[in-house]
């Protein structure tokens, strides 16, 4: 069994290196094409965050409008509702958008990993090549490259977005309705953060688990 190394102070998590290896492959510097399609796909979700956004403001205007003393302005009521339908439809038709126009992305990015690492393994030394592994070697790269386009969908449209309305919605609750609703959703997503992050990591022991007996049923199927 190798030896464990341990990291040198200093030195950034094993997850924030992979995710930086990553960035290489979602900001390619040969491929401006790419690029542009990064961009319109991070413009689609600012406009599909913003539709969401309307969405409630024209679901509050509406039932606003549905009380006693403003009944005779319905037909307000009726375009506000009719607004939050259009709002709906905008908004799932940005996020289609955006995963046709950066499928493109992922696919140059799994394409150019898999070669690097076809590469890479034609460049190891010979002893490598007489005691490899066949099954667990291909089952690897097969995990690996289809990682990638996992982790970029991951890092664009889960983290920066929840991010960027957890920020809007924070605003919102205190201009609204101040400090108290404010501060208790602060706590409560401070709370989910910190519960998700260690059944994430209780989680992602046993996936290590099984990712290494699946490697070693296919090694010893294919050898």
């Amino acid at each position: 069994m190798p030896p464990i190394v341990e990291s040198p102070p200093g030195t950034p998590p094993p997850s924030f290196v992979v995710i930086r290896r990553f960035l290489h492959y979602l900001w390619p510097k040969d491929a401006p094409m790419l690029r542009v399609r990064v961009v319109v796909s991070l413009l689609l979700v600012l406009a599909s965050i913003g539709a969401t956004l309307t969405n409630a403001y024209a679901l509050k205007w509406a039932i606003d409008r549905m009380t006693p003393a403003l009944r005779s302005g319905y037909m307000i009521a009726l375009l506000m509702v009719g607004g939050y339908v259009l709002g709906r439809f905008a908004s799932v038709l940005f996020d289609n958008l955006r995963n046709g126009i950066f499928e493109r992305v992922g696919q140059v990015a799994t394409q150019k990993l898999a070669v690097h690492v076809f590469q890479h393994l034609h460049e190891l030394s010979l002893r490598f090549h007489l005691d490899r592994r066949t099954g667990a070697v291909s089952k690897v790269i097969e995990r690996g490259t289809k990682s990638i386009d996992t982790m970029l969908y991951f890092i664009l449209f889960n983290i920066a977005p929840t991010v960027i309305q957890l920020v809007l919605v924070l605003g919102i609750f205190w201009k609204s309705f101040g400090l108290p609703l404010f501060a208790a959703t602060l706590v409560a997503v401070a709370c989910y953060i910190v519960f998700t992050w260690f059944v994430t990591n209780w989680r992602s022991k046993l996936r290590v688990q099984m990712n290494d007996m699946d490697t070693n049923a296919m090694a010893r199927a294919v050898d």
